[in-house]
């Protein structure tokens, strides 16, 4: 959970300050992914999130507080001086529980979820598109033909 809050949904807003550094900057174009909108049936209408909107309706999603959950539960884990394979399962599973909370179906989804919201209400005045799709796969040609970097 740790290290995707971190990329998805951090990462997100430091890429945004960049933009907002960038001079001839004419938009933004964030990628997210399509199961931000969760498991359902039928149409789904891809509407923005706001800051602390929860999928399922639960009232208290708070970014900064999610860092701070994820926070102390490192420190109280280093303090118990728990072993990295003992963290990085911990991390795991507090993802999922945070997630779920919230009505996402796993951590990857809930994560990018947040970095909508961090770039939705950081934008300012900076054209901002949000795409989702479906899949990021290898790529074509460049560096090689099926690089892609990651477990997947």
């Amino acid at each position: 959970y740790d290290v995707a809050l971190g990329i998805n949904t951090i990462g997100a807003s430091h890429v945004l300050n960049f933009a907002k550094k960038c001079v001839k900057l004419k938009m933004l174009v964030h990628v997210s992914t399509a199961y931000v909108s969760g498991e359902k049936m039928g149409l789904i209408v891809e509407n923005t999130y706001t800051m602390g909107e929860a999928l399922n309706g639960t009232v208290g999603l708070d970014i900064d507080e999610e860092k701070k959950v994820v926070e102390e539960r490192l420190t109280e884990l280093r303090g118990e001086k728990a072993l990295e394979r003992t963290i990085t399962s911990a991390m795991k599973a507090l993802g999922i529980q945070r997630a779920r909370k919230y009505g996402w179906p796993n951590t990857y989804v809930f994560t990018k979820a947040m970095g909508e919201m961090l770039v939705g209400h950081l934008k300012e005045n900076i054209p901002v598109v949000i795409i989702r799709p479906t899949i990021v796969t290898s790529t074509y040609k460049e560096p090689f033909p099926g690089w892609v970097e990651g477990i997947r």
